[in-house]
């Protein structure tokens, strides 16, 4: 699905990502862990093309390391920032709609609201409220809805859970899985939920100070003493 090779990322004089490389498989879930500063947002802001970077990104067999954002998401790439980055005096139902700006199939639109809106029952209780209204996890939940009413082949989510309470995280992890198991879409889950985002991941990576410092199947990375002690808490 996706292959990244060699991808290196400076802001200045300061590097953010030293040679990093990673493929994903399609429909699978990969998890990329590491503490603050470690360079896994800079990762996503590469891969849609946010952030300019040398190295290569393949997506579905093509090179798009020089491909404008536009055509990445019409590709099918899509990304759910940290913070969310909702338009607050929309509604919840415009919102959602303008996850599908580039959709031509109306009652496909519709179906997929339908869909987000029974995954996630709240944001039919709020669908006429606007989105400044809801609280942190629901503003979530609106904010991986959009990004699905795209029809992504790919879904970037950027902490998906900070600042949100537990109840609300147990709910974005089983979405998180669902679309990856249910629909087939790929997920590179950048997480500090270190516990849920292995739960959930296929692989996974850390990055440590813009490197991978280790990758493999997720089971095998919780069980690693080195992603224990710095991680899970021992």
């Amino acid at each position: 699905m996706i292959e990244i090779s060699d991808l290196n990322v400076h802001y200045g004089r300061v590097r953010a990502l030293t040679s990093v490389s990673l493929s994903v498989d399609e429909g699978k879930i990969f998890a990329v862990l590491g503490a603050n500063g470690a360079g896994k947002t800079t990762l996503l802001r590469s891969i849609l093309g946010l952030t300019s970077a040398k190295g290569a990104i393949r997506f579905e067999g093509s090179d798009i390391t020089s491909r404008p954002v536009a055509e990445r998401v019409r590709r099918g790439i899509a990304l759910v920032p940290e913070g969310r980055k909702l338009f607050p005096d929309f509604t919840v139902a415009e919102n959602l709609r303008i996850g599908a700006f580039n959709r031509k199939d109306p009652d496909g639109v519709r179906r997929d609201i339908d869909e987000v809106c029974e995954a996630f029952p709240v944001l039919k209780e709020r669908y006429q409220q606007e989105a400044r209204t809801l609280s942190g996890g629901e503003g979530q939940m609106l904010a991986i809805g959009r990004a699905l009413l795209s029809r992504p082949k790919l879904l970037l989510l950027d902490e998906p859970s900070v600042g949100l309470m537990p109840i609300f995280v147990s709910e974005i992890f089983k979405m998180i899985a669902s679309v990856a198991r249910n629909k087939g879409i790929t997920v590179l889950l950048v997480e500090q939920n270190t516990k849920k985002a292995l739960a959930v991941a296929d692989r996974a990576a850390v990055l440590e100070l813009g490197r991978i410092a280790f990758e493999g199947g997720a089971s095998s990375i919780a069980a690693d003493p080195r992603v224990k002690e710095a991680y899970l808490g021992g």
